[in-house]
């Protein structure tokens, strides 16, 4: 299993533990621990952290330290005695991060025999920067993404460990609804029986359609059980194959063994205990509100330029020059300009170059994008309130559903003390005759039901906690037990 998957599965659920399961001594920890190893999509998004991972690693190498070579355009030429040869190398250093700082260093070479020419000119050594761009304020932005990318991926899985979670409580959970409906499909058995036994004493014969009827009922409740029963094996073989580990559920088995002999209260965590600026649909709205804030500043409309080198050897003037220049854009319109001054000359001729583009339609659009822009942001603000609103909703929805689950536990606690007062008491009572074995089957069956219905409670109270947990991100030991009571 990958590094990503075995911090997930050793940190985020340690705190939850279940007594062993009788039959192979398997702590619930550990099958919840089979079931996320055995959760594919979990591999999967383990697989996409570590190429989140590897993206970041990519920005970061492309706003770093920069080198290109280049060979330029290669010419060769032979007939006979001529030969013409024509390089134009280049090397490149470039450090986008700075202000889109770039050092330039170029030549031209030119070998002709028939002309007798072998020269090297243009030996060009140029910096140049942006005085006024958005390239710095982009190459931060897409690191920023990068770095936001592998955030959520992290965070899906994290999210993605709990939904396993409450997935594995819950096919646990509906193991013990199933145990539930066994009981209650004995409390038929038992009150059909008793009913059964009720005819037998005053006489009817198994000739008495009365009798016939009588036996027939018992007889399909006890085939209800059964089948109830056959049902729950398969889940059992399910569940425990989800989690990775085979089991045997032959007839001679007892199905009870399977089924974990004590569940463990949790402390549970307040919603309104955690941080709210750490709630997920808070923070992702204000997130893109943060990001597009940067990208709308980014996209400047007046951008500036300088560069500054030194020619060897320039064409133009036949001698060394001292090259300057600048470059502009204002909305739709472009200008280069450039100066090279010659070094070592009498004759002070500088050369001048210049270049204009002009483009009417992108002074047009600036205006709607300016404007699409404040509708966006616009919108961006009405998410964040919303996000806000919804905090407050799920703030309530979680606070009634734990008292609810409270009342639960406490109604169903005093449910199950009076039924095992009662079973104790008809225990008595079936050993002196007083009542019948049915109607001490009865009240036992009765402590049964809602024992399991504690080991219930217990498990909702599990996936209460598993949804407040779902719905912040990053939360750290101290904000957990800070939440917890």
């Amino acid at each position: 299993m990958n590094r990503i998957m075995k911090n997930i599965l050793c940190t985020l659920f340690s705190a939850v533990t279940f007594t062993a399961f009788a039959q192979a001594d398997y702590t619930v920890e550990e099958l919840l621990c089979g079931y996320l190893e055995n959760d594919l999509e979990l591999q999967k998004l383990a697989l996409s952290v570590e190429k989140s991972e590897l993206n970041l690693q990519s920005t970061k190498i492309d706003q770093g330290f920069d080198v290109s070579l280049s060979t330029g355009t290669m010419k060769f030429y032979s007939n006979g005695d001529s030969s013409v040869v024509s390089v134009k190398p280049s090397i490149k250093a470039a450090l986008p991060s700075v202000k889109n700082l770039t050092a330039t260093v170029s030549s031209d070479y030119e070998l002709d025999n028939a002309k007798n020419i072998n020269r090297i000119q243009d030996t060009k050594i140029s910096l140049s920067l942006d005085l006024l761009s958005q390239t710095e304020a982009v190459q931060k932005i897409n690191l920023l993404k990068s770095e936001r990318e592998l955030l959520e991926t992290q965070r899906q899985l994290q999210n993605t460990a709990l939904k396993a979670e409450k997935e594995f409580y819950t096919e646990l959970s509906n193991i013990l609804k199933k145990i539930n409906s066994i009981y209650t499909r004995m409390q038929d058995v038992y009150t059909d029986k008793l009913a059964f036994d009720k005819l037998k004493a005053q006489g009817y014969t198994k000739t008495s359609t009365t009798y016939r009827i009588a036996e027939m009922k018992v007889m399909t409740a006890e085939h209800d059980v059964e089948t109830t029963v056959r049902e729950l094996k398969h889940d059992f073989l399910i569940f425990y194959q989800h989690c990775g580990v085979s089991i045997n559920v032959a007839e001679d088995k007892e199905i009870i063994q399977f089924v974990p002999s004590q569940i463990p209260e949790t402390l549970i965590l307040n919603f309104s205990s955690f941080p709210k600026d750490k709630y997920t649909e808070i923070e992702k709205a204000k997130w893109n509100n943060s990001i597009n804030t940067l990208v709308r500043k980014a996209d400047k409309f007046f951008s500036l330029g300088l560069n500054a080198g030194y020619t060897f050897s320039n064409s133009v003037t036949k001698s060394d020059t001292v090259d300057a220049g600048v470059s502009a854009v204002f909305g739709g319109i472009g200008v280069n300009a450039g100066v090279s001054l010659p070094v070592g000359l009498e004759d002070f001729a500088p050369s001048f170059s210049l270049s204009a583009t002009v483009s009417p339609n992108l002074f047009r659009k600036r205006s709607i994008t300016e404007k699409t822009y404040d509708l966006t942001e616009q919108q961006e603000l009405i998410d964040i309130k919303s996000a806000e609103k919804n905090y407050d909703t799920a703030l309530v929805d979680f606070e009634e559903s734990l008292v609810n689950l409270d009342w639960e536990k406490l109604s169903v606690k005093e449910s199950f003390e009076l039924y095992q007062r009662t079973e104790s008491d008809l225990q008595k009572y079936f050993k002196n005759g007083i009542v019948t074995e049915s109607e001490y089957l009865t009240a036992r069956n009765n402590r049964l039901l809602y024992q399991v219905k504690i080991d219930l409670n217990k498990i909702d109270y599990l996936l209460y906690n598993n949804s407040v947990r779902s719905q912040f991100y990053d939360l750290t030991d101290e904000d957990i037990k800070s939440a917890s009571y």
